[in-house]
């Protein structure tokens, strides 16, 4: 575990823009509901007093900058500088929390002055608090956001072995015959046309021909075989339009900015650094589709 990278899912951008949105929520509303419950007499943390509410906001303002800070620090790392392993990924995650407990401390102790904070308690005792709070409060969401992730990849993946395995199925399937014994013609396409965000078709290639397709922002790339080799197409439209257009067809949306040929796979493999598939008809290509 301490060498094998981090799975992708958890320092993609969308997941986490997600992330850090449903912690910075969670952690309002456990705070909201902790603080009257708990009855304690040391925070300070409220969205009703008024004078309590302006450090209130200050807080969440100023920890919810750093959050999303650290967070596009670690993405932009993640791809240029740094390869996230558990271990790395646990270390950054706990950092987090413990700056942000240290900062409700610092503004307890040092700017808020609260009575019982400097009277009663140990300032040991008040930091380790402050950051216990705060491990609870994003902790909690950060773990379940990670599990959700997690899970959503595997139904991909599921997803996928089950695509290439119906492929299979079909490839081997005895093809219906007519009284007088003479098999019949399905009405799968064999040419694929592929048209541009107007409508209008710009490039048609054969099904068995296509491997994938990448989003590009507004531009989608067709990967297909070319005598031997491996061509590419650059057609502008969205990936959302390509998938809509080819619904019912052996081309699958395996992810965000991916459309394999469930036709086409040969393997789907689980490395270190993500997920593979290995396309039938060459061996040269081998792409991720992650």
């Amino acid at each position: 575990m301490s060498s094998k990278k981090l799975p992708h899912y958890l320092i993609e951008k969308n997941n986490l823009i997600v992330q850090v949105t449903i912690s910075v929520l969670f952690a309002i509303a456990f705070l909201a509901v902790y603080i009257p419950l708990s009855g304690t007499k040391t925070a300070w943390f409220s969205l009703e007093d008024q004078d309590k509410f302006i450090y209130t906001a200050f807080f969440i303002f100023f920890s919810t900058i750093f959050l999303i800070f650290s967070r596009i620090m670690m993405f932009y790392m993640s791809k240029r500088l740094i390869r996230f392993t558990w271990p790395k990924y646990i270390f950054w995650t706990l950092g987090e929390i413990i700056l942000i407990g240290l900062f409700h401390a610092y503004i307890s102790l040092g700017i808020i002055h609260v009575e019982n904070y400097i009277e009663g308690y140990p300032k040991a005792i008040i930091i380790g608090k402050s950051i216990l709070i705060t491990f609870i409060a994003l902790g909690f969401p950060f773990i379940v956001t990670d599990l959700s992730f997690a899970l959503l990849d595997a139904q991909r993946v599921l997803r996928i072995a089950r695509s290439v395995i119906q492929s299979n199925e079909a490839s081997t399937t005895t093809l219906p015959k007519n009284t007088t014994g003479e098999q019949l013609v399905t009405d799968t396409p064999d040419i694929i046309n592929f048209n541009d965000y107007t409508g209008a078709p710009k490039f048609a290639v054969k099904l068995e021909n296509i491997y994938y397709i990448k989003a590009e922002g507004n531009y989608v790339n067709v990967y297909y075989n070319n005598k031997g080799g491996i061509s590419t197409f650059v057609l502008r439209n969205k990936i959302q339009a390509i998938e809509d257009d080819f619904k019912g067809t052996p081309l699958m949306r395996c992810h965000r900015t991916y459309i394999v040929n469930s036709n086409n796979i040969k393997l789907l493999r689980n490395d270190a650094d993500g997920y593979y598939i290995d396309f039938n008809q060459t061996d040269r290509d081998r792409k991720s589709v992650v």
